[in-house]
C-alpha cells in the first residue's frame, strides 16, 4: 500500500516536471514567434519616424529611413544574404560583427519554430496513443506554457517601467559576447535611426501578444477542465 502511494507521489512529481518543462518549450515558441511578428511589422518603424523625430536625427526622409529599415529586417531573416548593406549609412567593422549577431539569433529563432512546429504535428499524428498518459495532455502543457508567457509578461512589464535603458543594456550584455553594440554614431550612424525608444515600443508590442497569448492558453484550460466536471 506504502509503495502505491510512494508510486503515485512520483507519478505527480513526474507528470508535474514534465508538464513544465513541455510547457517552457511552447512559451519559448511563442516567445519566438512574437518577437519574429513584432520584428515584421514594419509599419511600426513608419510610426516612430514621426513619434521620435528620427527624420531631423538623421537628416534622412521618411522614405529613405523605411528603405533602410526594410533592408536591415530583410537581412536579418535571410540566410542566403551574407553583408548587410545600407543605402544610406556607413558602417564600421564592429557595427557589421554586432549586426551578425544579431542576425544569428533570429536564425535561431527560425530554427527553433521550425523544429518545434515539426514536433507539434508529429504529436498530433500520434497523439491518440497518449491520450491516457496524463503527462501527455495539451491542456496541462497549454497551462504550463501560459504560467511561463505571465512570467515572461511580468519581466517585461518590470523592465520597460522600472528602468529600461538599465535592462536595456543587461539584455545586451547577456546575449552578446562583444561590446560591439555600442555604436558610435560618428561611425554607425544608423543607430540615430534606431532610438532606445523605439526597441521599447517594440518590447511593449510583444508583451501585449505574449500576454494574449496567455489568456488564449488560460481559457483552453480551463474550458477543458469545466467540460471535463460536466
Amino acid at each position: 500500500m506504502n509503495n502505491k502511494i510512494k508510486n503515485i507521489e512520483i507519478n505527480k512529481i513526474l507528470n508535474c516536471f514534465i508538464n513544465t518543462i513541455l510547457g517552457f518549450f511552447s512559451a519559448m515558441f511563442v516567445l519566438s514567434v512574437s518577437v519574429i511578428i513584432t520584428l515584421n511589422l514594419t509599419p511600426i518603424y513608419r510610426w516612430a519616424i514621426s513619434k521620435y523625430s528620427i527624420s531631423e536625427y538623421t537628416g534622412l526622409s521618411s522614405n529613405d529611413l523605411m528603405i533602410n529599415y526594410k533592408g536591415l529586417i530583410y537581412y536579418l531573416q535571410n540566410p542566403f544574404i551574407e553583408k548587410l548593406q545600407f543605402q544610406d549609412f556607413s558602417m564600421s567593422p564592429q557595427g557589421e560583427i554586432h549586426f551578425q549577431d544579431v542576425k544569428r539569433i533570429f536564425m535561431y529563432m527560425y530554427i527553433y519554430v521550425f523544429v518545434f512546429m515539426i514536433a507539434l504535428g508529429i504529436y498530433l499524428l500520434i497523439k491518440d496513443k497518449f491520450k491516457n498518459k496524463s503527462f501527455f495532455k495539451a491542456t496541462k502543457i497549454l497551462n504550463s506554457s501560459s504560467n511561463v508567457l505571465i512570467l515572461f509578461f511580468a519581466v517585461l512589464i518590470y523592465t520597460i517601467s522600472v528602468d529600461f535603458s538599465k535592462y536595456f543594456i543587461l539584455f545586451h550584455k547577456i546575449l552578446f559576447t562583444n561590446n560591439y553594440w555600442l555604436f558610435d554614431p560618428e561611425l554607425d550612424p544608423v543607430i540615430n535611426a534606431l532610438p532606445e525608444e523605439f526597441f521599447m515600443l517594440l518590447g511593449a508590442i510583444i508583451l501585449i501578444l505574449l500576454i494574449a497569448q496567455a489568456i488564449y492558453f488560460k481559457t483552453l484550460y480551463y474550458k477543458s477542465r469545466r467540460d471535463l466536471n460536466n
